[in-house]
């Protein structure tokens, strides 16, 4: 009774997540029709998807017989970008190790507002020709 409990509920989890899967892969291969080049290459575009896609089902294929097959260190998650995970894969990129990378900032909460420079004003006097110098008077001519 618990094992179907559990395997229902694994089918359960299953099939909500591969419709996620399958309806994030239907909208990347929608948005490749968006481009100009689909306009002539749209048809060979769908011949070749349309199959693949097609097998793709949200129903699972898991059963009590998987889950009793399963093995209780599968029940630990690992992240794939760990240094344990990446040691015991056998790519090539996994081997290439980055070293420090500097530090290029772009975070808007520590970017201080600029101060204006007041040394050109300084310079000419503080009056430009062709300014108008707004609230002063003329001088009266007697």
């Amino acid at each position: 009774m618990a094992l179907e409990s559990l395997s229902q509920s694994l089918k359960d989890q299953y099939y909500c997540r591969r419709c996620l899967l399958l309806r994030r892969l239907d909208l990347t291969t929608s948005a490749f029709h968006w481009t100009d080049r689909a306009e002539t290459q749209g048809k060979a575009m769908k011949a070749v998807l349309t199959p693949l896609r097609e097998v793709l089902t949200p129903e699972s294929d898991v059963s009590i017989s998987h889950v009793l097959a399963a093995r209780a260190d599968l029940s630990r998650l690992v992240p794939a970008t760990s240094l344990a995970a990446r040691r015991g894969t056998c790519c090539a990129i996994n081997k290439v190790l980055m070293g420090d990378v500097p530090d290029r900032g772009g975070r808007p909460s520590e970017l201080e507002a600029p101060m204006p420079t007041w040394q050109s004003c300084r310079e000419d006097g503080g009056r430009k020709a062709g300014h108008q110098h707004w609230g002063q008077k003329k001088k009266k001519k007697r």
